[in-house]
């Protein structure tokens, strides 16, 4: 009796000296905003679903080198990193005016083109001078009749982190840097003009 006495004791103990630690939840900018681009390309477009590595889910990853990375505990992602790009994409192209329609499915409908994304990286990259949030994405556009590829470009880009506290910021600076980079060299694309030609006729 006195030994389960001791240990419910010892368990309330145990109890009332842990922390209460609260979960803190992020979410980055989706809707940045997106200038005009200089040309219209007589096409559709759907955005598929953004692959990523399994390991953005919704803990919050940081790096230290290039083969230690951890995780923050108490530090979430609201949604996983991979909802959140394809969000601001669908919002970056559409404000862009580049395609006649864009669409976050081609579920519902049928596009000429499909937008498929993969996120490389999405970390807070920590270095002896300093902080950084590094979006890496891969995009390609393919045929939807043929799924022939008619352009793709890798993106990686780090937003320096000026003060503590400030990562998600930084990362949504990143992600809209990543996604209007790709945007703009879609625009330059030789291939896209050649096809938008062809369709004009």
């Amino acid at each position: 009796m006195k030994r389960t006495l001791l240990a419910a004791i010892v368990a309330c103990a145990a109890i009332s000296c842990t922390p209460n630690i609260s979960t803190d939840y992020y979410v980055i900018n989706t809707e940045p905003a997106m200038a005009k681009a200089d040309t219209r390309f007589p096409m559709t477009v759907s955005v598929n679903n953004v692959r990523s590595p399994s390991r953005y889910q919704d803990q919050i990853n940081y790096r230290t080198s290039d083969f230690k990375v951890g995780f923050y505990e108490y530090s979430r992602w609201v949604e996983p990193p991979s909802e959140m790009v394809r969000r601001t994409l669908y919002t970056m192209l559409s404000e862009s005016g580049l395609f006649e329609k864009v669409d976050p499915s081609d579920i519902a409908w049928n596009p000429d083109l499909v937008l498929q994304i993969t996120i490389l990286n999405f970390d807070q990259v920590v270095e002896k001078d300093g902080d950084f949030a590094e979006c890496a994405l891969t995009m390609e556009l393919l045929m939807k009749d043929t799924g022939k590829p008619v352009w793709s470009k890798q993106t990686r880009v780090q937003v320096k982190q000026e003060k503590k506290g400030e990562f998600v910021a930084s990362m949504s600076g990143a992600v809209a840097k990543a996604i209007a980079e790709s945007i703009a060299d879609m625009e330059r694309s030789a291939a896209m003009k050649e096809l938008a030609a062809a369709k004009k006729k």
